[in-house]
């Protein structure tokens, strides 16, 4: 009978000590992620043809990149293109965060200006991702 009980409590915390530890709260690893927005200027509202894009790659291990892409199709020039990636927990507070700029050219007669920006992961634990894409002069 004290053998039974003492399986049942071992059983019992068990998952307890895990969520405890936030290792059942993390992303699974390989992850992928992906956001796009269009870009907007705190003075100008949205600007058309002007967009961003990042992704967020991880191996089994948890260890990753995170991609950056900003694409300049109007005539807003030299604008500063940025990305603020912020990595949060279950509860949402931030766990670690990550900030990417870039000064972009107008669009020429060749099309739109593209730029990258690439960083790696620096965290693993967290349980989602937050990206604000804006522009500033």
């Amino acid at each position: 009978m004290n053998r039974t009980i003492l399986k049942i409590a071992s059983i019992c915390l068990l998952p307890l000590s895990l969520l405890a530890s936030r290792q059942v709260l993390a992303v699974a690893h390989p992850y992928d992620y992906h956001a796009d927005a269009r870009m907007v200027h705190q003075n100008l509202g949205p600007v058309d043809k002007a967009y961003g894009y990042m992704n967020v790659i991880t191996d089994t291990n948890g260890n990753g990149i995170i991609n950056v892409m900003f694409s300049n199709g109007s005539q807003l020039n030299w604008a500063r293109f940025n990305a603020r990636v912020k990595f949060l927990d279950a509860t949402g507070a931030v766990v670690k965060e990550e900030y990417f700029d870039h000064r972009i050219a107008a669009a020429d007669n060749e099309g739109a200006v593209e730029r990258k920006v690439t960083k790696p992961l620096a965290v693993s634990n967290f349980d989602s991702i937050q990206v604000d894409f804006f522009l500033t002069d």
